[in-house]
């Protein structure tokens, strides 16, 4: 008889065991986060005492904070379609924009380059040093129309190539970085806006853009996005994003532009990584809201916080 109730007893416990296992899996949850102050610098040295976490309108717990900086891999993935090449001066801005991140970005990234227009191609995986990538940047000349027409042809698939970017980095890590060079325009993608939030989040992965934008080109018709758009979802993965006019470029340099791209790096390069206990695991993707708080517990002015902005179902992102 005793037997029997030990065998019946882990019957029954086994099975709640797994079940709390994995509801602890879903509530328990990590994200990349970098502060900055109202000058646009980032802020160091948080704690988590220091952080305020709210979801769906109930306090949600963070139990760590932690700063890294450190070796890391960064995806470039440039948009070579048509809205992009057919312009001269654009073409020299985007080659401009790419070599940068080869000679000024993190020190101790390792380097990917992929391009795309209605297909994703990767150029140069990881494993190779910096000068192949520069070399392939400076390789590039997409088979596009090259005229002064203000409507090129062809489809643009930006978000399939987010995706297919995040894929380069085979094992995942907090840190990864997709960094896009693009004016925004996406005609060919089947993938949503949400299902790229809803991927790079499960993979703790960022987005950052850098979109040229030229203003004598007229969007397709029946194209979707812009500087505005992809802006945004870089946003919302915890990334961020600069513009840059194709109309302001001169003597072939950045000049001043340099200083927004050097702060895209800095933010690539260093950030929090903070643990958060969820109330619960979401039904749908819901909003996460993180404050920095004064020892009052007050949100301190001037003070922005960026992070993945939804937190999707467990069962369902995971």
């Amino acid at each position: 008889m005793t037997h029997y109730r030990s065998v019946l007893f882990c019957l029954v416990a086994f099975p709640l065991l797994m079940f709390a296992q994995q509801d602890s899996a879903c509530t328990e949850r990590t994200f990349p986060a970098n502060v900055l102050d109202a000058h646009g610098q980032q802020v160091l040295g948080l704690t988590n005492e220091q952080f305020r976490a709210d979801f769906q309108g109930k306090p949600a717990k963070i139990t760590s904070a932690n700063y890294k900086s450190g070796p890391q891999r960064i995806v470039m993935l440039v948009d070579v379609s048509g809205s992009m090449w057919f312009d001269a001066q654009q073409r020299q801005l985007t080659k401009l924009v790419a070599s940068d991140m080869v000679s000024s970005g993190p020190a101790q990234a390792q380097l990917a380059l992929a391009t795309f227009s209605s297909k994703f191609e990767a150029v140069v995986k990881f494993g190779h040093d910096r000068e192949a990538v520069r070399e392939a940047i400076l390789s590039l000349n997409p088979a596009v129309k090259t005229s002064s027409n203000p409507f090129p042809s062809g489809e643009t698939a930006l978000n399939d190539a987010i995706l297919d970017a995040a894929n380069m980095f085979e094992n995942p890590q907090p840190g990864d970085v997709v960094y896009a060079i693009t004016d925004g325009l996406d005609n060919g993608s089947k993938s949503t806006t949400g299902r790229v939030l809803q991927y790079l989040e499960r993979r703790k992965t960022r987005l950052f853009a850098s979109v040229i934008r030229n203003s004598r080109f007229v969007q397709l018709s029946g194209g979707t996005g812009g500087p505005e758009r992809v802006g945004n979802t870089a946003k919302e993965t915890g990334g961020y994003s600069t513009i840059f006019e194709t109309d302001h470029l001169k003597n072939s340099a950045l000049g001043a532009s340099a200083d927004a791209l050097h702060q895209l790096y800095g933010l690539m390069a260093s950030f929090y990584l903070l643990d958060v206990e969820l109330p619960r695991d979401p039904d749908k993707p819901r909003e996460l809201k993180l404050t920095v708080v004064d020892a009052d517990g007050d949100k301190k002015k001037g003070m922005m916080v960026l992070h993945p902005q939804s937190v999707f179902p467990c069962l369902t992102a995971r």
